[in-house]
């Protein structure tokens, strides 16, 4: 699927598995996927799945959307115990 230059991420969406393409200063671009943590008019916090917390600011973005959640590692089984 290819990206389309819009950030459909809005404070809504805090909570979320989202997927941002943002813009690197030496030119390129990378892409950031986690659970949106914190959502305001001029930056997004990601965790990523290492745990990690990063900070975008909007004026990085190329593209953003909420995606779905990952899926359980064991369907048959979902809840421990």
């Amino acid at each position: 699927m290819k990206y389309r230059s819009v950030d459909q991420i809005g404070t809504e969406h805090q909570g979320h598995r989202v997927t941002i393409r943002r813009k690197l200063p030496e030119g390129g671009y990378s892409d950031v996927v986690g659970v949106a943590e914190h959502v305001d008019d001029a930056s997004i916090t990601v965790r990523n799945r290492k745990g990690e917390k990063i900070e975008i600011d909007r004026s990085e973005i190329a593209a953003a959307r909420v995606i779905e959640a990952l899926p359980l590692a064991n369907p048959q089984n979902p809840a421990p115990g």
